[in-house]
């Protein structure tokens, strides 16, 4: 894949091949109206997926719509938005050499299906928690591509991780451990799942995904650029 550059430098290798949104975000209280009330505008919730390509196509969770919602058709429905997103950047899902899965939540796995020839990757303990027996493996700090490495990143889940592109510009594939950029700035975590893990080792996942990145992408809505956020900066003057 030849390099773009940009004006400050080289461009990384990586493609938001489909933008999730986020049904709550974080200056919203939980109810079920306000999910009704975004799946009835046209936002289901499903995950970013994201493409890094260095020495091989490597996708970043599948996405999945309206997860809640669980009516006929829904699986073949989010299937073929998923298809139609990748043939929009030029890709069919056989042009996929690796599907990494950050945690084990439909909005973020529920297209799988249409991945049969690619590797399946997760982190050690999710793939020993949920049994999963198509899955490889990895520990944080592995190398998963050329220069695209694993943190372990727990809190929204116990097992859950997300991947660093070590490029010029350095890319932090977050998955829920950052959901999306309202919970990054306000320190907040999506907690509502009922395994959700512990506060302490998500707010540290956040900060570390932030001091190894340059480029946020978080599990739900458009990347942005790193800073650190108030309650960091806070944190490291106690």
């Amino acid at each position: 894949m030849p390099r773009k550059k940009a004006k400050g430098g080289e461009l990384p290798p990586i493609k938001l091949i489909k933008q999730g949104n986020c049904t709550l975000e974080a200056i919203e209280s939980p109810s079920p109206l306000i999910i009704d009330i975004k799946y009835n505008l046209g936002i289901g919730g499903g995950s970013n997926v994201v493409l890094i390509e260095t020495d091989r196509r490597v996708l970043v969770d599948t996405g999945f719509e309206y997860e809640s919602r669980r009516e006929s058709g829904d699986f073949e429905r989010n299937g073929k938005y998923l298809i139609r997103a990748l043939a929009d950047c030029g890709y069919t899902p056989d042009d996929i050499d690796a599907v990494f899965i950050t945690h084990w939540h439909l909005d973020h796995f529920g297209n799988l299906g249409i991945f049969p020839k690619a590797e399946l990757l997760a982190s050690s303990s999710l793939v020993e928690e949920v049994g999963l027996k198509d899955f490889t493996g990895m520990d944080d700090g592995e190398e998963i591509a050329e220069k695209v490495k694993v943190m372990l990143t727990p809190g929204h889940t116990r097992a859950h991780a997300s991947l660093i592109l070590n490029s010029e510009i350095r890319v932090a594939v977050a998955g829920d451990a950052i959901v999306s950029l309202s919970y990054f700035d306000k320190g907040k975590l999506w907690n509502y799942n009922q395994d959700f893990s512990s506060t302490e080792e998500g707010l540290s996942s956040m900060e570390r995904l932030a001091r190894s990145s340059d480029l946020i992408i978080p599990g739900h809505g458009l990347p942005f650029l790193t800073y650190l956020p108030e309650w960091i900066k806070k944190a490291s003057n106690t």
